[in-house]
């Protein structure tokens, strides 16, 4: 079992990720991913492929980043008005990892609901973060988001669940 203070600061870690997009600070949202860091979100339940499956969306550091890009971008037309969402993430365990790792798999709920102009969205499901040690913090290096509805019709998403 992990020390009470190392579930604390995992906890914080994932609200600070959900807030980070909530506040619209894309640039420090992109900061907590490692620099070969993946974000991925299968388009079938249990997929467990994301390269050989098509996916929903599975994009490395360098796509996220010029998403971040678009979404900084003032003059984005399907931006207007920008979407602004609430995250709520909840039932954080942490799947693996011991007391002395460096690494951890965590699980998590979500519900995030995305609001532009007159049109909402909401989108509900599961969530786990492979983060790692970093300084005095963690590092995304891989988040794998199981939307309920992933093998929907889905409308592009412009800011990250």
């Amino acid at each position: 079992m992990l020390p009470y203070q190392t579930l604390r600061e995992i906890e914080l870690f994932v609200f600070k990720e959900a807030r980070l997009l909530d506040e619209g600070e894309f640039e420090a949202w992109l900061d907590l991913y490692a620099p070969q860091g993946i974000y991925w979100m299968p388009s079938k339940p249990g997929q467990t492929d994301p390269l050989n499956v098509a996916s929903i969306i599975y994009e490395d550091h360098a796509i996220l980043a010029i998403r971040v890009q678009r979404l900084l971008e003032a003059r984005a037309l399907v931006l207007t008005p920008m979407p602004r969402t609430v995250h709520m993430v909840s039932n954080i365990e942490v799947l693996n990892g011991e007391a002395d790792s460096q690494e951890f798999e965590v699980g998590s709920a979500f519900l995030c609901t995305e609001i532009q102009g007159e049109r909402h969205r909401i989108y509900t499901g599961r969530q786990v973060h492979h983060i790692a040690r970093d300084g005095d913090s963690f590092r995304i290096r891989r988040k794998r988001v199981a939307l309920m509805n992933c093998d929907g019709v889905h409308a592009p998403m412009t800011i990250p669940i």
